[in-house]
């Protein structure tokens, strides 16, 4: 211990401690590691017997600005402004239920088809196609998961009033009256009557 006797010993020792601690300390930034673990639990699983038919298919892409900031008394304050582009593309299947199909045969040439209208089927977003842009947040208003959440549901009901307003569900009827149109006469009748509730 004669080594770190004196001024030179202790300045000696001090750098000795000091070179460890940063070893130390570095050793352990460079091996740090992220562990995620993910937990999955299968709360239900249920196999269902489907009567549709989907006749069309209406597929969409878009773009919107999503911004939030807080006021009071109609003044924006400082340091609450969050923003984010996103863009999404989907789809909406439509067409008939074949469980309110009513069959009329009249004679072996005639058959009447009665169903009820039209509906949506599917309106789906997968995740795989949604995409983030130009994400900013502030000190009081943190992006979530819940905006993005948001955001989406009420693209995806927009979207939905927006193909029902362009016929979505008259093409759906029409395609679903050419295919059992199509079929029954495959089947050998040749006066076909089909109609909608």
């Amino acid at each position: 211990m004669k080594y770190f006797e004196g001024i030179k010993g202790k300045l000696l020792l001090i750098a000795i401690v000091v070179i460890f601690i940063l070893g130390t300390i570095g050793y352990a930034k460079i091996s740090v590691q992220r562990k995620t673990n993910l937990l999955s639990n299968k709360v239900e699983e249920q196999v269902t017997k489907l009567m549709e038919l989907s006749t069309v298919k209406y597929s969409y892409t878009n773009v919107v600005e999503y911004e939030d900031k807080m006021q009071l008394s109609g003044i924006n304050l400082p340091f609450t402004n969050k923003r984010f582009i996103l863009k999404y593309s989907g789809y909406i299947k439509a067409g008939i239920n074949l469980d309110t199909i009513e069959v009329k045969v009249k004679d072996k040439n005639s058959v009447e088809i009665i169903m009820e209208n039209a509906e949506i089927f599917e309106n789906v977003i997968p995740e795989e196609e949604v995409y983030f842009f130009d994400e900013k947040e502030s000190i009081f208003n943190k992006l979530s998961f819940k905006d993005l959440y948001v955001v989406l549901i009420e693209e995806k009901d927009k979207m939905e009033k927006e193909a029902v307003d362009k016929g979505l569900l008259n093409d759906a009827e029409k395609n679903g009256s050419e295919i059992l149109k199509y079929l029954l006469e495959g089947m050998g009748f040749k006066n076909i009557t089909i109609r909608f509730k």
